[in-house]
């Protein structure tokens, strides 16, 4: 049974922010997440699990961006949560 039309149309553009958002917007989430423990915590461990834990983050942010209807609300979320991430960083210098 194929799939119902109204649910397949989207513009060009709005197809384009989703996978832009997915691939540029869930990398940027998914680093600057892992910045933020490293902040906090002892970055060794959290730079060796990154390599699992960053693509799966990344994987569910670029499935997210096509289950949220909106491409600059993805867009807007993604820069959001990169900001909030990296907020740390950009308030007080790096602690030793």
């Amino acid at each position: 049974m194929p799939a119902n039309k109204k649910h397949l149309e989207t513009s060009v553009w709005q197809r384009f922010l989703k996978i832009t958002a997915g691939l540029v917007g869930g990398f940027f989430v998914s680093i600057t997440f892992h910045m933020l423990l490293m902040y906090f915590f002892d970055s060794p461990p959290i730079y060796a699990t990154m390599y699992i834990t960053g693509y799966l983050l990344w994987a569910i942010l670029f499935i997210l961006a096509f289950v949220i209807g909106n491409g600059y609300k993805i867009w807007l979320t993604y820069i959001g949560l990169s900001v909030l991430f990296y907020l740390p960083y950009l308030i007080a210098p790096l602690h030793t």
